[in-house]
Formats: structure tokens, C-alpha cells, sequence
């Protein structure tokens, strides 16, 4: 059964909305008090409310405003008179569904209504996905047994709840994009757009039409307007991955825009009011760069209102054997194996140091279940291209910077040319399958361009 309410102080109106949505499985409640019609839709959200946008006592944005903070969830279609239609685009912008403006039709009135509750219905059925999803463990959600990183995903749930700006600090493959779809999942925003950029990816003569967009004629060859990927996340959540990547001249138009929310395409003169929350993420120390003068102090201390510092995952052993189940669990289910790993095979990954963090567990279980024939995971199935504990107790003689950075180095080149192997050469293929851009994993590489490796 459908629950529409209307608000409405004129009652007439409230009658006549019945009157033209009588149908089977709906009830229609009229409300000519909108302090009243409040209450109960805060008690027992309806499934759609009308909502008229002046009334004395409470006008309709007021009503709008404590019902959309308690229950951004639920459709407002705003009724509207000739001189308050602005008022309810404006509305509109802020989450509601849409408006009427009155007189309107009976066959206006059923479409929108219409419309506004297989709306509902679509957001209530993704919302039992994501329950299904997160049943079967197969989300993206932080997932963890260590007391910091609850702690720290408790912090994240609470910065989700407003529209600060987040910066997530980590090594590669700790999980700062999981974090930052955590943060955006978890906020009114979760059913706006979510868009990741990443900084280092984009080729440097490219990077500001990507981000601000461009009108046409800006330069040869933009022959229409496109609205950049800042603009394409209005409504929603925009991720800056890698942000310590951006130029000094790139920095200081983001820190304009975080500022005013405001941009300007390239070529254009008219300001673009973009409404989204912003999270930013990077593995490179930017009080270093601050120092070097090559990252700006102040678009820090803007991006990092709330600052989330990932450890990596040597500093939370307790989560390898539980993250290395839930892979295995989920890998299991995608290749259609049935696969369970003994006792030594978990103790056998707490020798390994993990460099590559949460990623590199991943992409070894993801290995080790799609090659895997059946059965159980024994140490002797752990991948060949892990570094041997042995090879840990060589470099233990030396300082730990130069020791780090050797064992960096010899894991960075034999998991790039193993995956370079596995993808028959095609460096696209083996970036893809590594979560990089082609110009990270030729540095993997540590040499030129062989001309015989595909594209």
C-alpha cells in the first residue's frame, strides 16, 4: 500500500488531490497544518509528499528542510504558485524531487506522482542490493579486525555525516579509494554521482579541460561544450586521488573552486555553481612538498579539514588472515571454486611484508583461486613472485630506509614483469589488471620501452 501526504494550508487543494489520485493501493492524507503533516511524516516516512511552498506558520522549504535531513530518502514534489517557482527550482538543487505549478492537470499530477514513487521504489531496491551485497561480502567497504582501523572507520562514518572535506593519507594499496566510496556511502550524498579522478593518470596537457571542462571555441578542436569532471559531480561526491600529483597552477585554481564552488570552463566567462562535497587522497608526504614549495599550504589545510591516515598492513597483521578469507570467499564464489586454505597457508602470509598493502593481498588470492584447481591452500600455492621470508632476514643487517628501499625495488620489478608475462606483453592490459596508470607501470618496470611489447 502507497502512503502519499500532502501539506497543503489551503484544504481544498488537499481534497482534490484525493479526488484525482483515488486508486487502488494508495492512501492519500491531507494535511492543512503543516506542523502536523511534519510530525507524522517524521514518525512514518510516506512514500511520496506533496508540498505546498507558502504557508503560514511553516512555509514549505522549512518542512522541505527537516523532513530531507531526517529522510533524504524520500521524494518531495513541491506545488508551486506563479511567483514561487524559483523558490522550488532552488528546492529542487537541494534534493527534492520536483514540482507543480498550479492550476496543474490531473494527467501532470499523475505523472509526476507516478514518477517520484518508482523513484522510490528503485532506491528502495538498491538499498536491498547493497544488503545482499555486504551479506556476501562482496562490497568495498572497509573491512578490518584491527582496533585502529575500526577506530579510524568510526572517524570516517562520523566526517561522512557532513560536508567537510576529507583527506585520506596512505601508502599504495592500503585502500584510500575504499575509504573515500566508505565516506560517500555512508553520506546524504550517497545517492548522487561518485567521481573518482585520478591526478597522476591525466596527461598534463589535458588535465585542466578534464577537470574544469571547456566552451566551445576555447581552442582548436573543442567544437562543443563539455563540462569537466569537477562539474559532472554536482549532486554527489568528487574523489582527488593522488592529489599531491597536481601542478602549483592546477592547485591554485582547485583552491578557488574549493573555496567558492564556483569554476570557469576554459574560454568561458560565466561562473558554473557546482555543489559537491569534495575527499582527496595521496600516498607522498605533502608537509615535505609544502616545504619544497611545490603543494600549497593553504589548498592543504582546506582539502584536509577532516585527515584519515591509513596504516599500511605490516602495522595490522591481524587483518591479513581475515581479509585473505573474505577474497578467497568472494573469489570463490566469481570463478565458481571450491576452496578453503589449512592453518599453515594463513600463518605463511604473515611471513610475507605485503609492500603492496591490501591490493596485493587481493590480486594474490584473486591468483591463487582462478589457477587453483580445488581443494585446500597449502604454503607451498603461495605465489612464486612473493619476496621469501629468507630474503626479509637478509636484508635485516642493513639501516631500514636503504633495506625498504631495496626490497621496494626488487618487488616493484618482479610483480610488474610477472603480470606483464601473464597479460602476453600488453603493457594497457597488465596497468589494468595492477589498478595504475601505463606511466606508473613502466616506472614498475625500471627500463625503456621494449618496441616488441603490445599496446
Amino acid at each position: 500500500m502507497k502512503r502519499i501526504f500532502v501539506i497543503d494550508d489551503e484544504a481544498a487543494m488537499g481534497e482534490n488531490i484525493q479526488r484525482m489520485l483515488k486508486f487502488p493501493e494508495t492512501t492519500v492524507t491531507a494535511y492543512a497544518d503543516p506542523l502536523k503533516g511534519l510530525a507524522d511524516a517524521l514518525a512514518k516516512p510516506p512514500d511520496l509528499v506533496l508540498l505546498d511552498m507558502r504557508m503560514p506558520g511553516m512555509s514549505g522549504e522549512e518542512v522541505f528542510a527537516r523532513l530531507h535531513q531526517s529522510h533524504p530518502g524520500l521524494p518531495v514534489v513541491f506545488l508551486t504558485a506563479f511567483g514561487s517557482v524559483e523558490g522550488a527550482v532552488l528546492a529542487m538543487r537541494n534534493g527534492a524531487f520536483d514540482y507543480l505549478q498550479k492550476p496543474f492537470r490531473r494527467e501532470d499530477l499523475l505523472l509526476v506522482v507516478k514518477r517520484a514513487l518508482s523513484h522510490a521504489e528503485l532506491a528502495q531496491e538498491v538499498e536491498r542490493l547493497k544488503g545482499r551485497l555486504e551479506a556476501l561480502g562482496e562490497t568495498d567497504h572497509p573491512q578490518s579486525r584491527s582496533a585502529v582501523m575500526q577506530e579510524l572507520t568510526g572517524k570516517a562514518r562520523r566526517a561522512a555525516a557532513t560536508d567537510a572535506t576529507v583527506m585520506i593519507l596512505g601508502e599504495s594499496g592500503t585502500g584510500k579509494e575504499v575509504m573515500a566510496r566508505y565516506i560517500q556511502s555512508q553520506s546524504p550524498r550517497k545517492n548522487g554521482p561518485f567521481v573518482p579522478v585520478e591526478c597522476s593518470a591525466l596527461p598534463g596537457s589535458l588535465i585542466e579541460s578534464e577537470l574544469f571542462g571547456y566552451e566551445r571555441g576555447a581552442f582548436t578542436g573543442a567544437d562543443r561544450t563539455k563540462k569537466g569532471l569537477i562539474e559532472s559531480a554536482d549532486g554527489g561526491t568528487l574523489f582527488l586521488d593522488e592529489i599531491g600529483d597536481l601542478s602549483v597552477e592546477l592547485q591554485t585554481r582547485l583552491f578557488r573552486f574549493v573555496e567558492e564552488r564556483q569554476l570557469r570552463r576554459l574560454g568561458g566567462i560565466e561562473p558554473v555553481r557546482v555543489d559537491c562535497r569534495i575527499l582527496c587522497a595521496t600516498n607522498q608526504d605533502l608537509a615535505a612538498k609544502i616545504k619544497a614549495g611545490t603543494f600549497r599550504e593553504e589548498l592543504y589545510y582546506r582539502l584536509g579539514v577532516v585527515t584519515v591516515k591509513l596504516p599500511p598492513l605490516r602495522e595490522r597483521p591481524e587483518d591479513i588472515p581475515h581479509l585473505a578469507r573474505l577474497f578467497l570467499e568472494r573469489f570463490s564464489r566469481r570463478y565458481g571454486k571450491s576452496l578453503s586454505a589449512s592453518p599453515r597457508f594463513y600463518e605463511a602470509l604473515l611471513t610475507q611484508p605485503w609492500p603492496g598493502n591490501v591490493r596485493q593481498l587481493k590480486n594474490v588470492m584473486e591468483n591463487l583461486t582462478a589457477l587453483h584447481p580445488g581443494g585446500v591452500l597449502e604454503p607451498a600455492d603461495i605465489a612464486d613472485d612473493l619476496q621469501p621470508t629468507g630474503a626479509v632476514c637478509h636484508l635485516s643487517s642493513l639501516p631500514w630506509k636503504e633495506a625498504r628501499e631495496l626490497y621496494l625495488a626488487s618487488f616493484e620489478l618482479s610483480y610488474a614483469q610477472a603480470l606483464l608475462t601473464r597479460c602476453d606483453g600488453n603493457i594497457s592490459a597488465a596497468a589494468r589488471e595492477a589498478g595504475v596508470d601505463r606511466k606508473t607501470f613502466y616506472a614498475l618496470l625500471k627500463r625503456d620501452r621494449d618496441p616488441q611489447i603490445g599496446e
